[in-house]
């Protein structure tokens, strides 16, 4: 596989390639041209995603292909590798907004609560003081009805009392 780089393209337009001088020139002009190449690393400090010896083993083990340390088909793992950790920050940070988020709505519910049983417990203590007062008005005027009744029987009784005095003096006189 030829690195040569496209004719458009030459070797200013890569940042990580330091420039070539004098009579390197010319040997570098000739020689095929290559990326530095770094070691592989797992990018994601979890073990989520592929290192590039990773995919190379599993390329050779699955389709007997030795697959070179140089090949641009393993810049994917790298821009893959790249794209679970963005994702990854994504989601971490989509964590924190709906955790912030689910603490607003919880405290903003608390609240409601809170205020629902306060009120709750004034109308209870409200309805207990009312009906207690009601309750001792309805006693106080059933007391006086049972007063005005009690009276009018102690009435009769000693109405009846008298009846009975003068039934028993008559009764004497008259055998006498």
């Amino acid at each position: 596989m030829s690195d040569d780089l496209p004719p458009e393209e030459n070797s200013r337009d890569w940042p990580d390639e330091a420039p070539v001088s004098g009579s390197d020139a010319a040997v570098a002009d000739n020689a095929p041209q290559s990326l530095p190449v770094s070691e592989p690393d797992q990018c994601l400090p979890d073990g989520i995603g592929l290192s590039v010896e990773d995919v190379r083993a599993m390329l050779a083990k699955k389709h007997d292909l030795a697959v070179p340390k140089d090949d641009p088909l393993l810049m994917m793992v790298t821009i893959q590798n790249a794209f679970l950790g963005v994702q990854a920050q994504l989601q971490k940070k989509h964590e924190k907004a709906l955790a912030a988020f689910m603490g607003q709505q919880t405290a903003a519910y608390v609240e409601g609560v809170e205020k629902s049983v306060s009120a709750l417990q004034k109308t209870l203590s409200d309805v207990t003081i009312n009906g207690i007062r009601d309750a001792a008005s309805d006693f106080a005027a059933s007391l006086s009805g049972f007063k005005t009744t009690l009276y009018l029987c102690t009435a009769i009784m000693a109405l009846s009392a008298l009846v009975n005095v003068a039934v028993f003096v008559l009764k004497v006189v008259q055998h006498g």
